[in-house]
């Protein structure tokens, strides 16, 4: 897997630890660079997998409105009275695909990074907070047009419109709709004694240790934790649902995968596109298409690809936050993950 390897270069630091994970035809093989306890085995070494949480977010969506329970076209603020204060052009859809014309934070990044708590920016902002939020902002706002602007706040704010509609808090409703249908035993936003001790506890690039991060009402947006053997399990499911959509949760993967706006000029679905949670790649409408996902945290950066044409994923996992400084992002940027990733899986 020298291929794979080349992928982990960038993630790779002095004291750090780096796993990546293959995936072909549900055979998985997982390597591991850097500071890696031999007694806990690759795969099950846990690490902060930030925004690919909002891949989970989108499947538990569609599988509420598979279960009926959510119209993802509908008003967000229908789902419960403590949202009457959301814009009614603002819906689940919307938010998911990053189209609602919320900002990306609640606050000004510049007065995020003067006033960063340790354990992240999400960390003291709960659902008071954001029913305040959009309280201050009644009548201020318009509906801009159908276009995109990432915003973590509004997929936070859709996974607790979810969890008000269904009165369970938004990662017992997560693990109960999603992550235990799927057997993933490591992907959590809360880590038990044993997942403690497998946890790569998240760095600078330059080695210093952080706190993770932690959430509260915009858990939806980046909360969980999980393993390369557990985001193998998702890719394997969300490749079988792709070929044989069978169950409702199945249905919801495969609608979480769909294009719903193109990035690309003129709106054109290809090559780039946001789907639910994930982003869509071809090179041309000849190629294979590429889901992608990938999360960061001030300690951790992650991706995620997966082919459906070839039966195949690959996934890497870091405890080095490379994805959230400037040179390490460069770095990234430099080596052209996806394309990368595009080659490994036309040698199939």
């Amino acid at each position: 897997m020298e291929r794979l390897r080349l992928m982990m270069k960038p993630y790779q630091g002095s004291d750090h630890s780096v796993v990546g994970v293959y995936l072909e035809r549900g055979e998985t093989s997982i390597t591991a660079e850097g500071t890696i306890n031999a007694a806990i085995p690759a795969g099950e070494r846990i690490f902060e997998i930030g925004s690919i949480t909002k891949v989970f977010t989108a499947i538990l969506l569609y599988q509420l409105a598979e279960d009926g329970r959510v119209d993802p076209c509908r008003p967000l603020n229908e789902l419960s009275d403590a949202l009457a204060d959301v814009p009614r052009w603002i819906t689940p859809e919307r938010l998911i695909s990053h189209t609602s014309g919320l900002p990306n934070l609640y606050i000004p990044l510049w007065k995020a990074l003067l006033s960063l708590h340790p354990e992240g920016p999400y960390a003291e902002f709960n659902r008071r907070d954001l029913i305040d939020w959009f309280h201050r902002r009644q009548g201020k706002s318009r509906e801009r047009k159908f276009h995109h602007a990432y915003s973590n706040l509004g997929v936070g704010l859709l996974g607790e419109a979810l969890a008000m509609r269904e009165q369970t808090p938004f990662a017992e409703l997560l693990a109960k709709k999603v992550i235990k249908p799927l057997g993933l035993t490591d992907t959590t936003h809360r880590l038990d004694d044993s997942q403690r001790a497998r946890f790569a506890p998240p760095k600078l690039p330059n080695g210093l240790a952080v706190s993770p991060w932690t959430f509260q009402a915009l858990a939806a947006a980046g909360c969980l934790k999980s393993s390369a053997s557990d985001l193998a399990r998702l890719s394997d499911g969300v490749l079988k649902a792709l070929q044989n959509s069978m169950s409702t949760l199945d249905r919801a993967i495969c609608k979480s995968t769909e294009p719903i706006l193109g990035l690309g000029k003129r709106g054109a679905l290809k090559p780039v596109a946001q789907c639910a949670g994930w982003l869509s790649y071809t090179k041309s409408k000849s190629d294979l298409r590429i889901l992608h996902a990938s999360g960061g945290t001030a300690g951790s950066t992650c991706a995620l690809y997966i082919c459906p044409e070839k039966s195949a994923a690959i996934a890497i996992l870091s405890n080095n936050g490379v994805a959230a400084s400037l040179w390490g992002s460069l770095k990234l940027s430099r080596s052209d993950q996806l394309s990368q990733a595009m080659q490994i899986f036309h040698m199939l």
